[in-house]
């Protein structure tokens, strides 16, 4: 008997050698002496405490949590200069800043079916992902002030003029010339803060709660209202779990920046 074997192919492989290519080490230059740069400065670093509270309804039975892993990401970082504190001479001393982000949590959890022997307990480690959102406005202290100016005032200027009524007249008027006016304004155009997020902290509490899925040929979910997300109901098994209510501490450390021009000496 003859056996006729196929092997299906799987890739390929290139690869070449690359040439070496001799050069000059170059030393490089700069300029001596005091020098004016333009550098991102720290304005204030803080570490700002978040308390969230939120229900996950996985949409699927299972029996417990086996891991949580998370991120934190930010979606709106923005500094308001001019609504903090000022000292005794109106220079700002705070500013307000607006967070808004989400607590991004991958959950690994064992699924459970329904078996003949209630000792034995079978099913899948799956997981689900879900975005915690959180937002919040907090005061935060300069270590040196932001670079900040207001638009000026618009201002006017006029031209004077002696008019005669008349030719053969020799009666003069004299005062603002009516076809021409000046302007000046003065406009500043300074460098926005930006946010750098340094680190997070998650102190968080899971409790497990009965399953909450629905079909859709059920009619609505009862559970649709997020009040309603953290009622009770009785469970048709021990053990069977649908959904996640979590509390957390988030803790952020923020550094607040912005591009100003300094004296390097």
């Amino acid at each position: 008997m003859v056996y006729d074997y196929k092997f299906k192919p799987c890739g390929k492989v290139k690869a070449e050698t690359l040439p070496f290519s001799p050069g000059k080490n170059i030393n490089p230059n700069g300029t001596d002496g005091p020098l004016t740069a333009k550098v991102p400065v720290v304005l204030a670093e803080k570490e700002v405490q978040i308390d969230v509270e939120a229900c996950i309804d996985i949409k699927d039975d299972f029996f417990e949590i086996k891991r949580v892993k998370k991120n934190v990401f930010l979606t709106q970082c923005k500094l308001l200069p001019n609504a903090g504190q000022k000292d005794c001479d109106g220079r700002l001393i705070s500013g307000k800043l607006f967070i808004k982000g989400f607590v991004e949590k991958n959950i690994e959890y064992a699924t459970i079916e329904e078996c003949e022997y209630a000792d034995v307990k079978n099913g899948l480690i799956k997981h689900a992902t879900a975005k915690v959102p959180f937002q919040t406005v907090t005061e935060v202290f300069f270590d040196k002030p932001p670079v900040f100016k207001f638009r000026s005032r618009v201002k006017e200027f006029d031209y004077f003029t002696k008019d005669c009524h008349k030719k053969e007249e020799c009666d003069e008027t004299l005062g603002k010339l009516l076809c021409e006016t000046g302007f000046e304004e003065e406009v500043f155009y300074l460098e926005r803060p930006f946010c750098e997020l340094e680190g997070a902290r998650i102190i968080e509490l899971d409790t497990v709660k009965e399953d909450v899925y629905y079909h859709a040929d059920q009619g609505p979910s009862p559970y649709e209202d997020k009040e309603k997300c953290y009622e009770d109901k009785e469970k048709d098994y021990e053990n069977k779990f649908g959904r996640l209510i979590e509390k957390m501490v988030v803790y952020l450390r923020i550094k607040v920046l912005q591009d100003q021009q300094v004296n390097i000496r």
